[in-house]
């Protein structure tokens, strides 16, 4: 059900806890008259009713316990603002109380407490947005990398709506020759020939199918991306799993491996959200490999979940134990392997172990010495798998998730009709069934960018915003 968007809504913008400055956002054809219950100007002559153009205003805000808060208010009093409403932005300071007892003394005075996302589901009803930026909006917000980010701000920009737009102007174009010659058929007026009709079907199919392409790579899940730690028991996969999370950031993750020198320790698997230059991801300890088949039970099923996590993992790094005997023999079968298999990075781990020169050891950039307990080469590893994550299909593909969910299937609908108009003109079927099968299209291509919609679809895609967005 879409809220009345004739109410004026309130709702605080910005996270909670404890900050410098909080913000409150106000939306509505009355925003004007809640404001001026409970907002009072620095300077006594002015005049909030009387305001045309975009201005900040500084006053104090009367909180409903009798006190009040300096506050300074950012005015659009005209329909030139991101909901084509009268909006207000509070800014005050960022106490979570305070905000609170703001938000309430607003709502005294005629505002209601805003749903989530209807700040931008405003701006899509009013047209200052469509389906597919609003989406994108939420992109920007749940943005776990810089790639993610950039996509979100290009379909923000209209890199996924302008061009299916377009398409569906030229449709447009193309029903109406059509619609026009069926009205003159007894006058034998062509308004557009077969061959050009032909060549403008076949470049909409080849655009349709390329934005399904590109979208069936974004049709997955909203989960980070998951770099799995994989090698025999003991190699050091716990200890550097602990020092990753240090050099990451992520030193208040109260998840820890338990380090010990009996191999074996780890029985089930580890993870914890780390960021890996820029890019945030998954980071799973997994239990060791056993080249014993018959271990007991419990063994048995850590190796299960252990091969469960490298299938679907993101990025796989092998660990092995850099004071092995045979450690160059292992290199050189995991640079001679590397291309053909699932391992993206090797750390060779206790480094700081070493007795003889690591020059010994065969150089590769995917090959780094490790130490976790003098931290030499965390921070290589940590670059070198945010460049194996940052090429990953996951990461690469041109429109944020939510978009592709909801797409994909108008699109191939869209995609099928335009094929059908073709084989009907091939075929020198009636025009008739060609305009249908446009028409068809067209509905489909409007289910997109948002010129047609339904309720459902606006409560689908605006209840996974936060209130006050």
């Amino acid at each position: 059900m879409v809220p009345d968007i004739t109410d004026t809504i309130a709702a605080i913008g910005t996270a909670r806890g404890g900050a410098a400055r909080g913000m409150i956002r106000l939306s509505g054809p009355r925003m004007l008259d809640c404001l001026a219950g409970c907002f009072e100007p620095s300077e006594p002559a002015f005049r909030l009713k009387s305001l045309n153009t975009a201005q900040l205003v500084a006053g104090i805000l009367q909180l409903n316990t009798a006190t009040v808060v300096y506050c300074e208010v950012f005015l659009w009093p005209s329909e030139r603002s991101y909901t084509r409403q009268p909006c207000a932005e509070l800014h005050t300071f960022g106490s979570s109380p305070l905000l609170e007892a703001s938000l309430e003394s607003l709502c005294l005075h005629g505002a209601r407490i805003a749903e989530p996302g209807e700040f931008t589901l405003r701006a899509c009803l009013a047209g200052r947005l469509d389906l597919t930026q609003a989406e994108a909006v939420l992109g920007i917000i749940d943005a776990s990398s810089d790639d993610s980010l950039q996509t979100a701000l290009v379909q923000l920009a209209g890199g996924l709506s302008q061009p299916l737009t377009e398409l569906r102007e030229t449709l447009l174009v193309l029903l109406a020759h059509l619609e026009a010659g069926l009205d003159f058929v007894e006058e034998d007026i062509e308004f557009i020939s077969a061959g050009e009709l032909s060549k403008q079907l076949t470049a909409a199919v080849e655009m349709v199918e390329a934005v399904v392409d590109q979208l069936t790579t974004r049709n997955q899940p909203l989960t980070l991306p998951r770099v799995v730690l994989v090698g025999k028991p003991n190699a050091g996969k716990s200890s550097l799993f602990n020092a990753l999370l240090n050099e990451c950031g992520a030193s208040r993750e109260k998840v820890r491996a338990l380090v010990s020198e009996q191999a074996g320790t780890t029985r089930d698997f580890l993870s914890a959200s780390v960021d890996m230059g820029g890019l945030k991801c998954e980071l799973i300890d997994t239990a060791g490999s056993e080249a014993n088949s018959e271990v007991e039970s419990i063994g048995s099923f850590a190796q299960e979940m252990t091969a469960t996590q490298r299938k679907q993992a993101d990025c796989c790094v092998l660990c092995l134990d850099a004071t092995e005997e045979r450690i160059r023999d292992l290199v050189d079968n995991f640079i001679e392997e590397s291309q053909s298999t699932h391992w993206n990075c090797l750390a060779l781990t206790k480094c700081d172990l070493l007795q003889h020169n690591q020059t010994a050891i065969p150089s590769h950039p995917r090959v780094l010495f490790c130490s976790s307990l003098t931290g030499a080469g965390v921070n290589e590893l940590r670059t070198a798998i945010a460049a194996t994550l940052g090429g990953s299909e996951k990461l690469a593909a041109g429109s944020v998730a939510t978009t592709a969910a909801r797409c994909s299937e108008s699109l191939r609908s869209a995609r099928d009709s335009l094929r059908r108009a073709l084989e009907t003109l091939s075929a020198h079927g009636g025009e008739e069934l060609v305009a249908a099968d446009l028409r068809t299209a067209l509905d489909n291509l409007g289910r997109v960018v948002g010129t047609v919609y339904t309720d459902d679809v606006l409560d689908r895609i605006f209840s996974q915003f936060c209130i006050g967005k």
